[in-house]
């Protein structure tokens, strides 16, 4: 594929409150400090919604707004990409199914689906433009990578990519073994005035690339979201270099970052 621009990125993870404080452990210059992550409410959607938020949107929201921040979000396209989505909602369905008599909340059954992050960014950023919502499994993250830069340089603009997994309750953590939140964000676009520029290569089965740090790699394999800690690690070092991430059906995806 031809060069994207990167012009800014959204993060939160344990220990990872926003990209801009999280640079000298992406460094390597400061050890990952792990502590519970506290997710603000959604700063631009109106109050209403916002007490109707789940853990999910949330998360997805927090690091959508950090990286178009300064951005016109009215015209941004988006795309949503996560393994498990909402899982405490889903959690919480299953288990009122369950019941004798089985109720379940309207406002739990409106933020069970998957594009309900994408839909409230829609809200919140008064903004028709299209919106995609995908899942991947563990290869969300180079799935929804390949989709935003796909839409970027067939139609130009800017494109937000956010990426996002929160942890898995007690009835599927055997099945999704997801512990800590994670999200990250990256508005794409043109190469012109980007801090970073990235190219895309899709290919054959490889080996995903782990973190420098033992840390930062302990939580990459924490949270399918968490896959993007080598692409922030490489950013933040500020040395070109290649990045292979997982990619769907068992394929790789390699990404060529360049300053």
């Amino acid at each position: 594929m031809k060069a994207i621009g990167l012009h800014a990125v959204g993060l939160l993870g344990p220990g990872l409150d926003d990209f801009d404080s999280a640079r000298p452990v992406l460094a390597g210059e400061t050890p990952l400090a792990s502590r519970e992550v506290h997710v603000p409410p959604p700063g631009l959607l109106p109050a209403n919604e916002r007490r109707r938020t789940t853990a999910t949107i949330r998360l997805a929201l927090k690091v959508a707004e950090e990286a178009t921040e300064g951005a016109d979000r009215s015209r941004l396209r988006s795309v949503f990409a996560s393994s498990s989505g909402d899982m405490d909602i889903i959690d919480r369905i299953c288990d009122a199914l369950t019941q004798p008599e089985p109720v379940v909340s309207p406002v739990q059954f409106h933020n069970s689906v998957h594009n309900a992050p994408a839909g409230n960014w829609s809200i919140a950023t008064r903004n028709p433009a299209p919106a995609t919502a995908l899942s991947g499994y563990n290869a969300s993250l180079a799935a929804g990578l390949l989709e935003a830069v796909t839409l970027q340089l067939d139609e130009g603009g800017d494109v937000l990519l956010a990426c996002y997994d929160v942890p898995s309750m007690d009835s599927f953590i055997h099945v999704r073994p997801i512990h800590h939140p994670f999200a990250v964000a990256l508005r794409l676009g043109p190469v012109d005035g980007a801090p970073w520029q990235l190219q895309l290569d899709l290919g054959g089965p490889a080996a995903a690339d782990p973190c420098h740090s033992d840390n930062l790699e302990a939580l990459r394999g924490s949270n399918p979201a968490a896959r993007a800690l080598p692409l922030l690690e490489r950013l933040v070092r500020g040395t070109p270099g290649n990045v292979t991430l997982e990619a769907p059906l068992g394929r790789s995806l390699n990404i060529r970052v360049g300053p």
